[in-house]
C-alpha cells in the first residue's frame, strides 16, 4: 500500500484509547466542583469535529447545556450563556490556534475553565489550559471521552462503561479499515481528481465530518473546489443544480439519520454518472457491539478517507503539506 505506515496508525489510535482515564478524570473533577455549562470551543477542523459529537449526543438523548461554538464567532458575537461557571473544552494539533488562543484569553477574565486536547507542548494553549491532555492522534477519542463521561455523570447514559470498553478494539480496527479501503480509494483519487467541483453529502454525525473532510484536506490540503452540504438540506437548493457532469460524495453512516441518505443516494443516482457511494456498513468492527456502531461512524469514515488523502496527493502530485496562503501569510 502506498505510503501506510501501519504501525504508526496503529499507535495513534491507541494514544486515542490510552487518554481516556486521564480525560475521565479532568471530567470527574470537574462534575465534582460543579457547573453551570460545557462550551465546546473551537475552529475549522476542531470546530467540525466538536460538531461531531454534538450530533451524537443529541441523538443518545443528551439534556445537557452544551454548545458548539465557534471561537472567532463566539469572540464576535458572544453567548449570553458563557458564565464564570462554564467549562470551556478544546482541542488543537499545532497548540497556537490563534482565535481560539484569543477566546481562551477572554474566557479566563469571565473565570472559566477551560480543559484541552493538545497535540504540542509548550505553546500557548498548552499552557493556557488549566486541565490538560496532551498525546498524539487522539483528538476524536478526546471528544468522546469528554462528551460522554459527563452524560455518564449526570446519568443520561448508561452503556458508557461497555463502549470505553469495547473502544479499546479500535486501533486494530482502524488498521484493517485503511487495509480495505485502499482500492476504493485509490479508484476514486484516479477518476475525479481534477473535477470542476466535487459535492459532498452527509447526515448526523458525518455532517460536519463531511465539511471538515471537503474544506479542511480536499480544498485546504488539495486546492479542490468542493461544496459540503448536508442531506436534510440537499433537497432545499442543492438538487438544482446537480446534473450527469457532477461528482457526487454520497456519504453514510449508521446514525439515526440513515434514512436521509437513503433518500439522497436515491435521487443523485437518477441524475448523475458520477455518484459514489462511501459507507460505513462496509467496514467490519470487531469486538464492538452493533448498537454502537452509529455513535462511531465519524471514526470509521476517516480512516477510510485517510487512504484518499493519500491517493489524492499521489493523483494530483500535490503534496499535503504544501500551502499558498494558509499561515503563509500575515492576515
Amino acid at each position: 500500500m502506498l505510503n501506510f505506515d501501519e504501525e504508526k496508525v496503529r499507535s495513534d489510535h491507541q494514544n486515542g484509547v490510552d487518554l481516556i482515564p486521564a480525560a475521565e478524570a479532568i471530567v470527574d473533577e470537574i462534575c465534582n466542583q460543579g457547573y453551570s455549562n460545557i462550551f465546546l470551543v473551537g475552529i475549522g477542523g476542531t470546530v467540525f469535529y466538536a460538531g461531531q459529537i454534538k450530533h451524537t449526543i443529541r441523538q443518545l438523548g443528551c439534556t445537557l447545556p452544551i454548545y458548539v461554538e465557534n471561537a472567532a464567532d463566539l469572540l464576535y458575537e458572544g453567548n449570553a450563556n458563557l458564565n464564570k461557571d462554564s467549562v470551556i473544552v478544546i482541542a488543537s494539533l499545532s497548540g497556537n490556534t490563534i482565535e481560539v488562543e484569543q477566546f481562551i484569553d477572554k474566557a479566563h477574565e469571565i473565570g472559566c475553565r477551560v480543559i484541552g486536547y493538545v497535540e504540542k507542548l509548550n505553546t500557548p494553549l498548552a499552557e493556557k489550559s488549566d486541565y490538560l491532555v496532551n498525546t498524539v492522534g487522539g483528538e476524536y477519542y478526546w471528544w468522546y471521552t469528554v462528551a460522554l463521561r459527563f452524560m455518564k455523570n449526570a446519568g443520561q447514559f448508561d452503556d458508557y462503561d461497555q463502549l470505553m470498553e469495547q473502544i479499546k478494539a479500535l486501533p486494530d480496527n482502524v488498521v484493517q479499515i485503511y487495509k480495505d479501503a485502499d482500492d476504493q480509494m485509490k479508484e476514486y483519487a484516479e477518476k475525479y481528481c481534477d473535477e470542476p467541483i466535487t459535492y459532498l453529502i452527509a447526515s448526523g454525525n458525518l455532517e460536519d465530518w463531511a465539511m471538515c473532510y471537503g474544506t479542511c484536506i480536499m480544498e485546504e490540503m488539495q486546492w479542490m473546489k468542493t461544496r459540503p452540504v448536508s442531506g436534510a438540506n440537499f433537497f432545499h437548493g442543492t438538487l438544482e443544480v446537480v446534473d450527469r457532469d457532477i461528482p457526487v460524495m454520497v456519504i453514510k453512516g449508521e446514525d439515526q439519520t440513515r434514512p436521509q441518505m437513503d433518500r439522497v443516494e436515491k435521487f443523485v443516482n437518477r441524475i448523475s454518472r458520477k455518484v459514489t457511494v462511501f459507507d460505513t456498513k462496509d467496514f467490519d468492527l470487531i469486538g464492538i457491539d452493533d448498537k454502537f456502531r452509529g455513535i462511531l461512524s465519524p471514526i470509521v469514515m476517516r480512516s477510510a478517507f485517510m487512504r484518499l488523502n493519500v491517493h489524492l496527493e499521489e493523483a494530483r502530485k500535490h503534496p499535503i503539506d504544501i500551502r499558498r496562503y494558509y499561515k503563509a501569510l500575515d492576515y
